[in-house]
């Protein structure tokens, strides 16, 4: 047989490098001396230095880096061929990290429907926050994942397709295009609070400069004394309850307006400079739960009906 390192010892460096040596010792059982041990009998083996010391403790080096992602990978095949073998009754696993916006908004209120067609495959959802965010498959166990850039160059060695850009209109709730402050042209938005998700890079500004040059005379509205959130989910749940006008992002958006809980008062849509992106490593495009939910993803986008993947 083909040497190999010890396989304790790249237990240990790929739990170290998921959850440092604490938490390597916690998740293997053993003492924070083992797992030193171990990681240097892992480095004497190779005759390379994987790990920086450091007061801080344990920082990976660069080739620990390109190690881990190997190894991680070798351990998440094994894991699911033995899984596979061992309970072949329970399908198969694809576990997702994705920003939350885009997990919460539009893959699991269609979920039922993924499932319908796919009963055999296991989704897991891990949510990220941030729109942005560094794709570490290795540390988060997941093998798919879902962010927000502006061009495939973004992920260095891995696979990764355009999803959609998002389209950006106002929407509020049916009762705001009622009564004596109805919303009936883009003026009438200064009779309303402006709701804002200052987590996204591109927003309202882009949409009010749009319409001002489609005539809209918006000089009295102001962002000044919008209303802001974190989330995309919380500014369009405020709208929902007639606390203000949102910026809505579709696809996100598109669930809530189907629901008859948020409309669009005005036909003004801009779309976005960045897009959505479906990543994974290289050898996992080809397997066919990540097939069958790239499938379903493109499906369930291209029945909204909207361009969401513009030439330019």
């Amino acid at each position: 047989m083909d040497w190999l390192p010890p396989l304790t010892a790249l237990r240990a460096f790929e739990a170290v490098g998921r959850f440092g040596v604490a938490g390597a010792a916690r998740e293997l059982n053993v003492t924070r001396a083992a797992i030193l041990h171990q990681i240097r009998v892992l480095e004497a083996d190779l005759g390379v230095i994987l790990f920086i010391r450091s007061n801080r403790g344990l920082t990976l080096s660069l080739k620990g880096q390109e190690y881990l992602a190997q190894v991680a990978s070798s351990f998440d095949a094994l894991h699911e061929s033995s899984r596979r073998l061992k309970h072949p009754e329970s399908g198969r696993h694809l576990v997702l990290d994705s920003v939350v916006s885009f997990a919460t908004d539009f893959i699991v209120p269609r979920l039922h429907r993924f499932y319908s067609a796919n009963p055999d495959v296991i989704l897991e959802i891990k949510a990220l926050n941030k729109w942005y965010g560094p794709i570490e498959f290795e540390r988060t166990g997941a093998n798919v994942a879902i962010r927000g850039a502006g061009m495939a160059g973004e992920f260095p060695g891995l696979w990764a397709e355009k999803l959609a850009h998002e389209i950006h209109f106002p929407v509020c709730s049916p009762t705001l295009l009622e009564g004596p402050d109805a919303i009936l042209e883009p003026a009438d938005l200064v009779k309303h609070p402006l709701l804002d998700a200052t987590v996204a890079p591109e927003g309202w500004r882009d949409w009010i400069a749009a319409a001002t040059e489609q005539g809209a005379d918006l000089s009295a509205l102001s962002l000044e004394d919008a209303r802001r959130f974190d989330l995309f989910n919380m500014s369009m749940t405020a709208a929902i309850h007639g606390v203000g006008v949102d910026l809505g992002r579709s696809p996100l958006v598109d669930h809530w307006m189907q629901q008859g809980l948020l409309v669009a008062p005005f036909d003004l849509a801009v779309t976005s400079k960045r897009s959505y992106w479906l990543i994974c490593r290289e050898e996992f495009a080809e397997r066919p739960e990540f097939k069958a939910f790239r499938a379903w993803l493109f499906d369930e986008l291209d029945a909204l009906g909207r361009d969401f993947r513009p030439a330019t």
